[in-house]
């Protein structure tokens, strides 16, 4: 496991453009969701952004997975010359049209299908919660009041009595371990959505089935990815003190993010794989 985790740092620099699809989806993402919520009053309003939304982010995961897929193709194809390689992966962004023609139907059902998992699972957990820990009384403006500044939150906490706090502790860590797990159990959907089952339902139990026969790589990997993102968000927490290091920490963050794809592809490419297109 340890020479895929290196591995993958390889890949991800010899495929480093796949960042700059990334960042440009998030940025348009940021300006439609912004300019959304000023115009966006009715329902119909409402729904009609939702399924811009959901259109968007199902095209650009069927061309942005579909290109990192082929890059680990291209990692494992043998080239006479360095610069037919670097040829070969900078034609990658002009195979993302492909990408979207072939999976986009598949990634709009898995968006769709995904909203009601989120769904049911998020009420199971609220229902556990309520069952084990109880109620906490809090209203959404006062926990809006406590996130507008440090100041305010250290306010929000100083009030609260030694069993709200308890409740609030026992909620923040119900919530992550449940995060957690629905993110250890999806692991492998999109890989397999990619590589071999275009259903995204029958591709889900596969991709479950998968992460199961090989439970204990499975587990190392995400707690691996886990780890560094731990690490990644605590130095996040440095990005206010000056914008250069608010731009460093950007670009880590992003190669971050194309890191941990690359990494799970290759792991799914390495243990599972054996299709050729």
């Amino acid at each position: 496991m340890f020479k895929l985790f290196k591995n993958a740092f390889r890949l991800t620099n010899e495929g480093i453009l796949l960042a700059i699809p990334l960042i440009l989806f998030l940025w348009l993402m940021t300006i439609y969701l912004t300019f959304a919520g000023s115009v966006v009053d009715t329902l119909p309003e409402a729904l009609s952004a939702l399924v811009t939304l959901l259109c968007m982010v199902g095209a650009f995961f069927a061309g942005w997975f579909y290109i990192v897929k082929k890059t680990l193709k291209i990692a494992k194809t043998e080239y006479v010359m360095d610069e037919d390689r670097a040829k070969a992966l900078l034609s990658l962004m002009k195979q993302i049209p492909a990408g979207i023609g072939k999976y986009f139907v598949t990634f709009l059902g898995m968006s769709l299908f995904a909203l009601l998992i989120f769904a049911l699972y998020g009420a199971l957990v609220y229902k556990f919660g309520l069952h084990f820990i109880g109620s906490i009384d809090f209203t959404p403006a006062q926990i809006k009041g406590a996130m507008a500044s440090p100041q305010d939150m250290k306010a929000f906490l100083d009030s609260l009595t030694p069993e709200q706090i308890y409740a609030l502790g026992s909620w923040n860590l119900l919530f992550m371990a449940a995060t957690s797990l629905l993110s250890f159990l999806l692991m492998l959907w999109i890989p397999e959505i990619i590589y071999q089952t275009q259903n995204p339902v029958i591709a889900l139990f596969k991709s479950l089935k998968k992460l199961f026969v090989k439970f204990p790589k499975a587990l190392l990997l995400f707690v691996y990815i886990t780890f560094l993102n731990i690490v990644i968000s605590f130095a996040n927490t440095f990005a206010v003190l000056h914008p250069i290091i608010y731009m460093i920490l950007m670009t880590i963050y992003f190669y971050f993010l194309v890191y941990v794809v690359v990494l799970i592809f290759y792991y799914y490419d390495t243990e599972f794989n054996d299709v050729e297109e």
